[in-house]
Order: C-alpha cells, then sequence, then structure tokens
C-alpha cells in the first residue's frame, strides 16, 4: 500500500466512525491528518515506513498534542526491518505507532491492544493485582508459580506490583492457567506525552513576531514541520500563527490549509507577513507586520481576527 492509499484509508476509517477530519498536503509536515470527535483530537502522522518519521517531526507533533490536549498517532505498514504485526502497538520517539487494521480494530470493533512490541519481541502489561490475588486463591506460592511458568521469582513479584512487562508466552501461559484475561488494553486514543514547547525561533522574522505577541500576553510555542510557524494562545482562545516575507502561492495553501485545520480544532488563524496588504484567505487574516505593531494586547488582536473574517462574509453576502 503507498501512501497516498494509506493517508485516504486512514481518513476513511476515521469518517466512517463519525470523525472530522482535515488533512495536510505540506511536505515534511510532522501531522498528515487532524481529526476530532466529542471531546477526542487527534494529530496523525501516516507513513508506510513509521522508520522514516524524523525525531523533529515527532516533536513537533508531541508539541502540538500537548498544547492542544490531544493525542498523537503514527500509523504505517512497516518499520525498516520488518512488517507491523496486527494487533500490536509499537513506538517511535514516545509516540504510539500502529497499523491501519489496527486503528480500524479500535475505532470500529472497540477493541483495544494489548500487545506491544519492544526490543526482543512482544510484551503486554498485566493487572498485577488480580494475578496476585488469583494467584492466592488457587493456592500457589510464589515460587510454584515461577517456577511453573519458567520465569524468576523476582519477575513474578515485580509483575504482581505492576513494575514489569510481561512476555507474550508468559502472559498467554498465565491467562490459559487462570482462564481470565489478564493483559491490560492500550488506549492509544488518550495517549499524553511530555513535550519541550521552549523552541527558539528560526529566523530573525519569527523572532520578531514572537517577541511581540508574548508582549501582547499571548504564550507561543514554536513549530517548525507544520503548515504554521507557531501556536499561540490566550486564556482559552488559540491561534495557529503563520509567518512570511511577503504573500506567495505557498502562503495562500499554507492559509488554506491552517484554516481546514481551524475548523476542527475549533481554533483561529492568522499570518503575519513582512509585507502585505491585509486581506483573509478562506478565514485566516494576512496582515502586514505593522498591523500587529499597532495592536495593544491580545484581546485586541482576537478582536482584529473576528473583525476581518465578518468583513470578509459581509463582501460575500452583500
Amino acid at each position: 500500500m503507498d501512501r497516498e492509499r494509506l493517508i485516504r484509508t486512514v481518513e476513511a476509517v476515521l469518517k466512517g466512525t463519525g470523525y472530522k477530519t482535515a488533512r495536510m498536503e505540506f511536505r515534511g509536515s510532522c501531522f498528515d491528518i487532524v481529526a476530532s470527535r466529542l471531546f477526542l483530537l487527534l494529530f496523525i502522522k501516516v507513513s508506510t515506513n513509521i522508520d522514516t518519521v524524523t525525531e523533529e517531526q515527532a516533536e513537533d507533533l508531541k508539541r502540538l498534542a500537548r498544547f492542544f490536549n490531544a493525542s498523537p498517532l503514527m500509523v504505517g505498514i512497516k518499520t525498516k526491518n520488518s512488517e507491523l504485526e496486527e494487533g500490536v502497538v509499537y513506538e517511535r520517539f514516545g509516540i504510539y505507532a500502529l497499523r491501519p487494521e489496527t486503528l480500524y480494530d479500535v475505532l470500529v470493533e472497540n477493541e483495544l491492544p494489548a500487545i506491544f512490541a519492544e526490543r526482543g519481541g512482544f510484551y503486554v502489561r498485566i493487572n498485577g493485582a488480580l494475578l496476585k490475588r488469583l494467584r492466592e486463591e488457587r493456592g500457589y506460592s510464589i515460587n510454584e508459580l515461577a517456577q511453573l511458568l519458567g520465569v524468576s521469582r523476582k519477575s513474578l513479584i515485580n509483575y504482581e506490583r505492576g513494575e514489569q512487562a510481561v512476555s507474550l508466552e508468559v502472559a498467554i501461559r498465565l491467562e490459559e492457567l487462570f482462564d481470565e484475561p489478564l493483559a491490560e488494553p492500550i488506549d492509544v486514543l488518550h495517549s499524553r506525552v511530555e513535550a519541550n514547547l521552549n523552541v527558539r525561533p528560526e529566523t530573525p522574522l519569527e523572532k520578531e513576531i514572537f517577541d511581540r505577541l508574548k508582549k501582547l500576553g499571548l504564550g507561543v510555542v514554536k513549530v517548525k514541520k507544520a503548515p504554521f510557524n507557531a501556536v499561540s494562545k490566550e486564556n482559552e482562545f488559540k491561534i495557529l500563527t503563520g509567518i512570511d516575507q511577503r504573500k506567495t502561492r505557498s502562503t495562500v495553501k499554507r492559509a488554506e490549509m491552517v484554516a481546514e485545520v481551524g475548523k476542527i480544532i475549533n481554533s483561529d488563524g492568522v499570518f503575519i507577513l513582512e509585507k502585505t496588504k491585509t486581506e483573509v484567505v478562506g478565514e485566516v487574516p494576512l496582515i502586514p507586520k505593522e498591523s500587529l505593531e499597532e495592536v495593544k494586547d491580545a484581546d485586541e488582536l482576537i478582536d482584529l481576527i473576528e473583525e476581518l473574517k465578518k468583513e470578509i462574509k459581509r463582501q460575500l453576502f452583500s
């Protein structure tokens, strides 16, 4: 399956289960699909080979997930060494990765995977408290059960404390022995990741605009691999912020993508350019840097964005 077909497949599964989606067509983007349903927001990177996702892309993906209280996810078919297995959760740079069939099982069948891949094989996390209770109820000592499973006494103690993953083979033997489901499911749709939100601007223009936004009272987080250059917020109001020297075809395309993403994540967008006339692309205002310098605070910037959006609607429907 090529990447284009893979993206279409993932998008179809999401839409088929009630998600609103927007797709990115931005070279090197840290995410390809953003999807929302009720209180759930997903930023998804789709790659046939998940090993081709760079650390820089992954860090941006985690930053967006953290900023928007969303979950990051990768969907792919293989790594450089092997095919991804259906029903198994992989990890790249701290982000869950899985096959599209596994995503289908999660979204359509409501079946969460329990198996995860690490160096050396497949593992599961088990319910340690339940294991201990079952062991005691069936009259097994630590030593007896460990010997029966072919693991060390220390390992079994760690299993019961929830401090050590269990190999898939041992987990299967445990469930067969006690005739009880012990594996803990992995909730890939509600993962939370740590992220470095303090990233320096890459150009003098970015630094100048970031500094101005911060003086207005906005929190600013730099994003390198997305159609926008930063995400900004003031209380609950969030802005996807693009920065460019001047308006080009690329600027317009990026603004159109920002407009689509904004609809899904309920955020506004704005592009601040070194030199431009004030206009609106989609529902994303393009404003010259000088206009930003005239704004007194975050509320005034928000009002400016809203007024420009209303003005373009008045022009369209008058």
